[in-house]
């Protein structure tokens, strides 16, 4: 299973399932195709805690996505407690609860350990109606404001933006960790030109210590050649 982002070491999938249908979704994809007969996605993607994944162990130094196959933000509290009970056992390594619902992260009702990291998605500044999911001005809103002192953010798959405002919103969330990608899975979505992906990612190497481009983002770069050469010919 694919880890998802290149920051990431390995995926603990302890809580699975999501109700937001991102037209995007690769995971709800795989749940209701080639992983649909397995028992953990018999009830297609139905959100759910896997309790055997309470188990798991981990070594220091990794760096752990929790709930790849899914979004932790349907997590009920109990559930959010469990596992945060797992990784307070293991202060040595780092954990990604990662929501297109940052909202979510205000209903712990303690501080979230140290070594967590509290991640969103934002696809763009402008909110193209392609999930049930809060808009990205929400999200930003809500990672931003919160006090938890390690961030993540994804930009993926990064579709056309206003440059000035969603690098406005990347300075004030103040991520620890940014990845950048594309869409590598052929939904024909709103891409930006090349010029602007570059433009964004010098910004984000200002705010950011660590930014990550994606394998595919280049792709976005022979578009835009194809497509001047398309309207020159």
């Amino acid at each position: 299973m694919s880890r998802m982002f290149k920051s990431i070491t390995r995926t603990w999938n302890v809580f699975v399932g999501c109700e937001f249908d991102c037209i995007y979704c690769n995971a709800r994809r795989l749940a209701l195709t080639r992983l649909k007969h397995t028992p953990r996605y018999k009830d297609g993607f139905k959100p759910h805690l896997v309790e055997s994944e309470l188990k798991r162990t981990f070594k220091p130094g990794e760096f752990i996505f929790v709930g790849y196959m899914g979004d932790i933000s349907f997590a009920n509290l109990d559930e959010l407690l469990s596992i945060l009970s797992i990784i307070k056992l293991c202060p040595d390594t780092n954990f990604l609860l990662q929501s297109k619902n940052p909202s979510y992260f205000w209903k712990c009702p303690k501080p979230f350990p140290p070594n967590v990291y509290l991640g969103t998605t934002i696809e763009t500044n402008w909110d193209y109606h392609l999930t049930k999911a809060p808009p990205p001005i929400e999200r930003f809103r809500q990672l931003a404001r919160h006090p938890h002192p390690h961030k993540f953010l994804s930009i993926e798959p990064v579709m056309d933006f206003y440059l000035k405002k969603l690098t406005d919103w990347v300075e004030l969330i103040n991520p620890d960790i940014i990845e950048v990608g594309a869409d590598n899975y052929h939904n024909h979505l709103q891409e930006p030109p090349w010029w602007k992906v570059e433009a964004l990612l010098e910004r984000l190497r200002v705010i950011c210590p660590l930014v990550i481009e994606k394998e595919g983002l280049e792709r976005l770069k022979g578009d835009t050649m194809a497509e001047e050469l398309r309207e020159h010919s």
